[in-house]
């Protein structure tokens, strides 16, 4: 089969890697049901909606029509292979190290896997590209200690930062209605415990 749309073919690949590697990770930990979700409930789920549009995504690659199909994206292998290293570095030191007593030791494994994370985003992407998968890694990071409505603006800013036109009113407005659904939908209606603003 002939590839005819390079970016489906990378957003594809990029969606379902990423969909299995949240679903392998959450593995580790108890899954609970959809009334008493477990750690592992949410990203099993989300990784794999996220692989299934993957696949969606990596087979209209081969349909529809694109010129240069693999020139896309700037690949630099060595900014992967860095993000491998890093990253495969980081899961086999901290495999088996007892981090609960050792919050130095936890900034650090975080610290090193957000490099790697970033390594990786930078191997393939253009700024737009690098820009939105940032904000959503900064959000993960953010949610806890910032609030979901900071957190949630956070992500809506940077990823607005990556796309064409950064309209200020349209921001405001997606921020505040992507806010108040999530505070309804996910705390009021889950009974998540997210904290809403710092310091909960």
């Amino acid at each position: 089969m002939h590839i005819k749309n390079g970016k489906d073919f990378w957003a594809g690949l990029m969606f379902i890697g990423f969909g299995v590697w949240f679903g392998v990770v959450a593995q580790n930990y108890p899954m609970g049901s959809a009334v008493r979700m477990g750690p592992a409930y949410f990203p099993t789920v989300l990784g794999g909606l996220l692989a299934v549009l993957g696949a969606m995504v990596f087979f209209r690659a081969f349909v529809s029509k694109f010129a240069h199909p693999l020139k896309v994206f700037t690949f630099r292998p060595l900014l992967l292979l860095a993000a491998i290293v890093v990253g495969g570095a980081t899961y086999f030191y901290f495999a088996d190290t007892q981090l609960k007593d050792a919050p130095m030791l936890r900034m650090l494994q975080a610290a090193l896997a957000l490099l790697s994370l970033l390594l990786f985003i930078g191997a393939f992407g253009p700024k737009s590209m690098f820009l939105i998968l940032l904000a959503v890694v900064i959000f993960g990071y953010a949610l806890k200690p910032l609030g979901l409505v900071l957190a949630i603006a956070i992500l809506i800013v940077l990823s607005a930062a990556g796309g064409h036109d950064f309209r200020n009113k349209e921001i405001v407005i997606l921020t505040i209605v992507l806010a108040i659904f999530s505070v309804y939908a996910f705390v009021k209606g889950l009974g998540l415990p997210f904290n809403l603003w710092p310091g909960e």
